[in-house]
């Protein structure tokens, strides 16, 4: 008698659980026969990246047309096919300007290394041996996590063991600005050309000694600059791109050539 009580209990436990589970499956459940799932599945990139948290593109259709998620949270898919989508969905988005990942980082081969790295060649496991192989610790150990984890084959690297980003290829996932170790990446509008190449925030003269490409702090962008869109903050120039009109004339000024012109 003793042993039955609690089975009974547990026994209404369980019915008690799954019809409210079966009521729940039911009420949010996306009915595959919804020919709206196919078309929207069809409009998403496929990359089945994961950035906007789902499983995959149907994953993420589905969370669509049940109101989990709204169509901005794809932050891959092009404009064109979120149009579509909002119009399938009956609703309205707001235009608003392309991302693309950026490196502040340009030393690679150019930056000098503290001692000789014999281990594994991934950047995260090379950053948990004090903080990487360079001697500037703010700086790219160029062995390519970036590169592997993104999805679209957006980056690759150059000669100079420096990320290299393909614009046309970026979604601005966000998965190399998650992946890098240093925080090298940011996403930046794509229609401004000019960006710092650097993250350090050493002082100038520590800087000039392992880095022949990063930034010295000298103010010569901030003073140049007709729009006040650059300033040095914390020994690094930052550039607000709310205001940056892309004049190029910090390019021109930066004696160590940082501040680039992305091709």
């Amino acid at each position: 008698m003793d042993i039955l009580i609690p089975i009974l209990i547990l026994g209404i436990l369980g019915l008690f659980f799954g019809i409210g589970l079966a009521v729940a499956s039911q009420r949010f459940a996306v009915k595959k026969n919804d020919p709206r799932l196919e078309k929207i599945t069809e409009l998403l990139p496929g990359a089945n990246c994961g950035a906007c948290g789902n499983a995959g593109c149907e994953g993420f259709a589905e969370a669509l047309l049940t109101g989990k998620v709204d169509i901005e949270t794809c932050k891959v898919s092009e404009v064109g096919a979120r149009q579509k989508i909002a119009e399938l969905l009956g609703k309205k988005i707001e235009d608003k300007t392309a991302l693309v990942a950026t490196l502040h980082c340009n030393g690679g081969r150019r930056a000098q290394d503290r001692f000789l790295y014999k281990g594994i060649q991934d950047c995260i496991g090379a950053n948990l041996l004090l903080g990487g192989q360079k001697s500037c610790i703010y700086g790219c150990l160029g062995f390519g996590s970036c590169v592997k984890a993104c999805p679209f084959g957006a980056i690759t690297m150059s000669e100079e063991d420096i990320p290299k980003v393909d614009k046309d290829k970026c979604r601005a996932c966000n998965r190399c600005v998650e992946v890098c170790p240093k925080r090298l990446f940011s996403l930046i509008p794509v229609t401004s050309s000019v960006y710092v190449a650097c993250s350090s925030h050493d002082t100038g003269k520590d800087t000039r000694l392992f880095c022949s490409v990063g930034c010295i702090a000298c103010g010569r962008c901030e003073q140049v600059c007709p729009v006040g869109a650059i300033q040095v903050l914390d020994k690094l120039a930052v550039i607000d791109y709310s205001k940056c009109n892309s004049c190029k004339e910090c390019v021109k000024a930066c004696p160590m050539k940082t501040i680039h012109i992305r091709e």
